[in-house]
């Protein structure tokens, strides 16, 4: 384990930096963004293989999804492989679902003549795999996988996609971390901003001590020396913790409706009383779609009328949201 000294730079006078939920992605997605760190991070994910840069030829998208979300990381290898690859700092069940738009977008645009998908020949086109690089505390296994197939309403269908949930959480001996230096020392300055953390300092304190360390220490040295300035940018966007386990719960509206219901029945039956149990589900409900409403004024730069229009909020619900956003 690496020692900690006291090497911590103070902000200076009117720097307030607030950290994004998306700041490790946006600073993993730059750092990466390179044929000879993706060549050593594809050996370490197959160890197997001969994996060399020079095989290497990023297909990234940008300005997905109206702007808002982009894709962390693609590439061809040997033009016989399509590797999607996102980083995530909490579990995402739709991981499956946004990896088969992102791959589909892909592998459109690899297509030098679209014509030829009507042709009688085969159209031979690289195969597609798909992985989540996850940090955070609420995975235990070194590796786990999701499935498209999940999210169907109907069992039996023609269609899935299988995505490989891969632990890069700091820790010592964990395989794929030995397996990759640019790996290891991407996670080590995540953990050190979480050590930070927990020595008191506030957020932005934490991602300058964390710099300093790691410059100080070789770790990501020549990319935090060359993108400093950039990378406190990233990790500086305002985003505090509590809106943070706001957009966490809106994230599916339909969540926050079912805890509601929940509610009111839990509520009902300690009470014996009906109203007891609508009570509680219409707190319910009203707390998801809301949290879920705002999401989308912040996300899309709508109007809370829009935003009620899109979540299809019920006529009983709407004017109790409306005063509430």
């Amino acid at each position: 384990m690496l020692a900690y000294p006291q090497l911590w730079e103070k902000p200076q006078k009117g720097m307030n930096f607030m950290a994004n939920r998306q700041y490790k992605d946006t600073v993993f997605r730059k750092f990466f963004n390179h044929e000879r760190t993706i060549a050593e991070l594809y050996q370490a994910i197959r160890p197997e293989d001969d994996v060399r840069a020079e095989d290497i030829t990023i297909t990234t998208l940008d300005d997905v999804f109206l702007g808002q979300q982009k894709n962390d990381l693609s590439f061809l290898w040997k033009d016989q492989s399509v590797v999607l690859v996102e980083h995530q700092s909490s579990i995402n069940p739709n991981m499956p679902y946004r990896l088969l738009i992102y791959s589909a977008l892909v592998m459109l645009a690899s297509f030098a003549d679209s014509k030829a998908l009507y042709g009688t020949k085969l159209v031979k086109i690289p195969a597609p795999h798909f992985y989540v690089l996850y940090i955070g505390n609420d995975m235990e296994k070194d590796e786990d996988t999701l499935k498209l197939s999940a999210a169907f309403k109907e069992t039996g269908a023609d269609l899935e996609l299988v995505c490989h949930v891969l632990n890069i959480t700091y820790k010592e001996h964990r395989g794929i971390l030995e397996r990759c230096r640019p790996l290891w020392e991407y996670s080590f300055f995540v953990h050190r901003i979480d050590e930070e953390k927990k020595r008191g300092r506030t957020l932005d304190e934490a991602i300058l001590a964390a710099i300093t360390y790691c410059i100080a220490h070789n770790i990501m040295r020549k990319f935090l020396e060359t993108h400093r300035e950039e990378v406190l940018k990233m990790f500086a966007l305002k985003w505090d913790a509590e809106e943070e386990k706001k957009v966490l719960r809106a994230e599916g509206v339909e969540e926050g409706f079912e805890r509601g219901r929940a509610e009111g029945k839990a509520e009902g039956k300690a009470e014996g009383k009906a109203e007891g149990k609508a009570e509680g589900r219409i707190e319910g409900r009203t707390e998801g779609t809301v949290a879920a409403a705002r999401s989308l004024m912040e996300t899309l730069h709508c109007t809370k009328e829009k935003a009620m229009e899109l979540l299809k909020i019920p006529a009983d619900l709407q004017p109790k949201v409306l005063a509430l956003l």
